[in-house]
């Protein structure tokens, strides 16, 4: 199949306008869920809600949803990569202690 002859379905305005619709309503919950204090589910819920915002976009402003298997391949695999950044930037956030306070920094608030 050459590019003159390839065919893209195309979606209608309702379904453009329903995505919109709900990347509108993400859009609120990422504003509630940061002034909400969820304690430490306050990453895990705006990281939930990202991904939701970013699989809509793909999939339906990026055509994603309607292309061959090698794009979805590579769009499946560009979100395990983020996924695997994420878990291992995480893993080392939380591993990390409190730094002691140092003895330069405590004299020069004590001045």
């Amino acid at each position: 199949m050459n590019m003159a002859s390839a065919r893209h379905k195309i979606d209608g305005i309702p379904t453009y306008l329903a995505i919109y619709a709900a990347l509108l309503a993400l859009l609120v919950a990422t504003v509630i869920a940061g002034a909400a204090d969820l304690g430490p589910w306050n990453t895990v819920v705006s990281l939930a809600i990202a991904v939701i915002k970013a699989l809509l976009v793909m999939l339906f402003f990026m055509h994603v949803r309607h292309s061959s298997r090698l794009v979805w391949i590579f769009a499946a695999a560009a979100f395990l990569w983020l996924g695997l950044l994420l878990g291992l930037t995480m893993t080392d956030f939380g591993s990390r202690q409190e730094p002691a306070p140092s003895s330069a920094a405590h004299i020069m608030l004590n001045e």
